[in-house]
């Protein structure tokens, strides 16, 4: 059974992962209207070039995770959408819009026209299935800028959220030496229990200078100039975070340190599997709202 059949779904801008989300909720029966891809040849899918040709007429609106930028911009694999209020003033008042982080703009605009704005990102169930494209993302980053295995290395994790403890058990399964650094001591607990050594912030530049990688999840100035100058010269840093990340980037350069920003990896290294999970979880929502019961995961 088709459980969004004669629904009308919204998809608006993202990246490669949008095309998946496309073509899961076809897979549940939706109508899908997508804009900021070109054309995607799929029955049942309309492409159109301009966002309130895609909310018209739609049940439900998708929004790129990363959210709708606080100058009312969308990102797509090409040029940036431009959102207007005038474009959702047709949708019907408590009308689904899914986002990753709902910012200021997007807020503000929901809040007028009385949508109900859904922040997926801040779901158990989405974060947690989406730390595994994260996660390997990570790795495959540092596997390809190390001059050394993942084995034997020391590696030291910021943060202890669904990406840290994910990141956590695969570095440990590939023999990585793994140092959990977390505010809770609770999470401290866990990844003691885990096989892991674990400390706390304050202990961070004491210890950083062990570490041959650093995987920041955190998304707040944590390794700030005063802690990366206690690092090792050839460490590699990864930031996980959010833009801007919880890296003093410019520091990094200054002291010659090797940091990438790595913001959205699954949409970059596992497309696909990250788009049917967002899709998964989204036709689960709406397929609640019918009072109705979906699996997200079949």
């Amino acid at each position: 059974m088709k459980l969004l059949t004669g629904i009308t779904i919204a998809v608006v801008g993202g990246d490669h992962r949008a095309v998946y989300v496309a073509e899961e909720l076809l897979s549940q029966g939706a109508m899908v209207k997508l804009v900021g891809h070109g054309t995607l040849a799929e029955p049942g899918v309309q492409t159109v070039g301009e966002v309130a040709a895609a909310v018209q007429g739609a049940d439900a609106v998708i929004f790129p995770l990363p959210g709708v930028s606080d100058d009312g911009c969308i990102e797509t694999p090409g040029e940036p959408l431009p959102l207007k209020e005038e474009d959702l003033a047709s949708l019907p008042v408590g009308t689904p819009v899914f986002t990753g982080f709902a910012r200021k703009r997007v807020s503000e605009v929901a809040g007028r026209l009385g949508l109900k704005l859904v922040e997926v990102a801040k779901r158990d169930d989405f974060a947690i299935l989406n730390s595994i494209p994260s996660a390997e993302g990570a790795i495959q980053m540092a596997m390809e800028n190390l001059a050394t295995t993942i084995h034997s290395s020391s590696a030291l994790i910021l943060g202890f959220g669904r990406v840290g403890s994910t990141l956590t058990r695969m570095l440990t399964g590939m023999g990585a030496k793994v140092t959990v650094v977390a505010r809770d001591a609770a999470h401290r607990a866990r990844a003691v229990e885990m096989g892991c050594r674990a400390l706390d912030f304050g202990q961070l530049p004491s210890s950083i200078g062990e570490a041959d990688l650093v995987f920041n999840t955190v998304p707040a100035l944590v390794l700030t100039a005063r802690v990366l100058k206690c690092t090792r010269a050839d460490v590699l840093i990864i930031d996980l975070a959010t833009k801007p990340g919880g890296t003093d980037f410019e520091i990094a350069e200054r002291l010659k340190r090797q940091a990438l920003l790595a913001p959205s990896l699954p949409g970059k290294v596992a497309p696909k599997t990250a788009g049917r999970i967002l899709g998964r979880v989204i036709a689960d929502l709406l397929v609640q709202e019918k009072g109705l019961n979906l699996a997200v995961m079949s």
